[in-house]
């Protein structure tokens, strides 16, 4: 839903799961493939393995295994891209568990203080690894946390592609035209 608005020349960060982050950003599946099972042929030589696919050359800064690590990694290349003057955008993918992080607040501050092309994707599944979410994380969420930092952010039914498409749409039209960054938050309502 979100890669879909995505040019070749964006950036892209990604959690754990970045698979099909990684395809949807347009890299080869063979080579993906490849970089899973360890293989020379794959992206980062088989060195980088499931946690840490890359593929600079379709803008897939990379995975990451280290919860919340993709925030200051994607706002440092959205600060390049906006001091390069490039006609870009950043998109970080993060799980909920993230937003409990030094660097979900960091990352976001130093974006809304920066006015920086990024939009932020919180896949909301209601876990933090192990733990449900709701009795660890205070307030409303990532999408309250993001309006309290004055970052415009909308909340979705992250079940619901049609929808998820929609509001990133409308998010990434706004970052494209230099609005700052925006979050969208993708909560699981239901399983």
């Amino acid at each position: 839903g979100v890669c879909a608005h995505l040019t070749r020349a964006d950036y892209l960060t990604s959690t754990h799961r970045g698979h099909g982050h990684t395809l949807a950003k347009g890299a080869d599946m063979r080579r993906m493939m490849s970089e899973l099972f360890g293989k020379a042929t794959g992206f980062n030589g088989g060195k980088g393995g499931s946690m840490h696919i890359a593929d600079f050359s379709v803008g897939m800064l990379g995975a990451n295994g280290v919860v919340a690590a993709g925030l200051p990694i994607a706002v440092g290349a959205a600060h390049a891209q906006k001091l390069q003057r490039r006609d870009a955008i950043t998109a970080c993918f993060f799980g909920d568990g993230g937003t409990n992080r030094g660097p979900f607040l960091e990352a976001l501050n130093w974006a809304r203080v920066f006015a920086l092309p990024v939009l932020f994707v919180c896949e909301d599944n209601r876990w933090s690894a192990t733990t449900a979410s709701a009795p660890m994380v205070a307030g409303d969420g990532a999408a309250a946390r993001a309006r309290a930092l004055g970052i415009a952010a909308l909340q979705v039914d992250g079940n619901d592609v049609l929808a998820v498409h929609a509001a990133a749409g409308d998010l990434i039209a706004q970052v494209r035209s230099g609005a700052g960054p925006r979050l969208l938050h993708a909560v699981t309502y239901r399983v």
